[in-house]
C-alpha cells in the first residue's frame, strides 16, 4: 500500500480510532490562558467514563488524592495542565485497548514505551521549558501514534517490518522506509493533523527520529527525541531492540542539559510507568 492510498483510508475511515471530542476541547482549554477550572469541569464531565477514571486516578496514592469526589475538586487539586495530561492518557488507553490486527504488534509494550517517552518529555520540559512541560507530555504520549494506523490498515506489512527489525536489531523507522516507502512518524503526522493537534505536537510526531529536520519547533522536537532515546535505554522498547538514535546523553547535552541528570531522569521514568500501570490498572 502506498502513502497516498493510506492517507485516503485515514480520511475516509469511520472506524479509525479518534480521540473523544472531550479530549480536543480539553487540549484547547488547557492552552487558553483565560480558561477557568469551571470551564474545564463542564467539558470533562460530559463523558462519564473519563470522569470515573479521572476521579479514580485523582484518589490514587500516585497523585496524592484523598476523598476526591468531584471533577471540580480534582481539577482544583491537580491543575488544568495535569488534568489535560490525565485526559489524554485515559483517551489513549481507550484507543489502544482493542485487539491488535498485527500478530507481532504488542499494545502493552507500545503503551509502556509511549508513557515512558511522555514522562521523560515532561521531566525534560520542566527542566528546559517549564511552561510547555504538559504539552510535551502529550506529544511524548502520541509520538508513535502512526503504529495504530499501520496496525489497522497494514497489519501484514507491520508484522513483516517488526519481524525484520527484531531479527536484524535495526530501527523500525528504517525498516519501514525500506519495505513500505514511508514510516510510522510520517503516518502519525497525518493523523495528528486530522486530530487537530498543535503545530508543536505535529512536528514532534513527524520528526522525532530526525529532530534536525524540524525547522519550526526544533527545541521541543529535540526534547521528544531525547525522551524517546531515554525510554529505549531504560528498556521500554517499541518492537525493535534499538532506538536508532544518538545516545540519550548526547541528545540531552544538545538541549543544554548535563549528562549527569541522565540516571535520575531514567529512574523517575521507570517508577512513573510502574505507578501509572497501577493507577490505570493496566496489565
Amino acid at each position: 500500500m502506498d502513502l497516498g492510498t493510506l492517507e485516503l483510508k485515514i480520511a475516509r475511515s469511520e472506524n479509525l480510532p479518534v480521540l473523544p471530542q472531550v479530549v480536543s476541547a480539553v487540549l484547547k482549554l488547557a492552552d487558553d490562558p483565560d480558561a477557568s477550572p469551571r470551564a474545564m469541569e463542564r467539558v470533562v464531565e460530559r463523558d462519564p467514563a473519563i470522569t470515573a477514571k479521572i476521579l479514580r486516578v485523582a484518589n490514587s496514592p500516585f497523585y496524592g488524592g484523598s476523598q476526591v469526589a468531584s471533577i471540580g475538586r480534582a481539577i482544583s487539586m491537580l491543575g488544568l495542565n495535569s488534568v489535560r495530561s490525565l485526559v489524554v492518557g485515559v483517551a489513549y488507553q481507550q484507543v489502544i485497548s482493542g485487539k491488535p490486527l498485527s500478530i507481532r504488534f504488542n499494545k502493552l509494550d507500545f503503551w509502556k514505551h509511549s508513557l515512558a517517552v511522555g514522562t521523560a518529555a515532561r521531566i525534560l520540559g520542566k527542566l528546559k521549558i517549564p511552561m510547555r512541560a504538559e504539552e510535551l507530555f502529550s506529544a511524548g504520549m502520541m509520538h508513535d501514534i502512526g503504529f495504530l494506523v499501520l496496525d489497522k490498515f497494514c497489519p501484514a506489512e507491520l508484522d513483516a517490518a517488526i519481524q525484520t527489525a527484531q531479527k536484524t536489531e535495526r530501527p523500525m523507522h528504517v525498516i519501514e522506509r525500506e519495505q513500505l516507502g514511508f514510516d510510522h512518524a510520517e503516518i502519525g503526522a497525518l493523523l495528528s493533523e486530522r486530530w487537530g493537534f498543535s503545530p508543536m505536537m505535529r512536528c514532534a510526531i513527524r520528526h522525532h527520529h530526525d529532530p534536525g529536520a524540524d525547522r519550526d519547533n526544533q527545541t521541543t522536537t529535540m526534547v521528544i527525541a531525547a525522551a524517546n532515546a531515554l525510554a529505549y535505554d531504560a528498556g521500554f522498547c517499541n518492537h525493535s531492540l534499538s532506538g536508532g538514535h544518538e545516545s540519550a546523553e548526547e541528545l540531552m547535552e544538545s538541549i543544554g542539559l548535563p549528562k549527569e541528570q541522565y540516571t535520575a531522569i531514567r529512574n523517575v521514568m521507570q517508577t512513573e510507568v510502574m505507578r501509572a500501570q497501577e493507577a490505570y490498572q493496566i496489565r
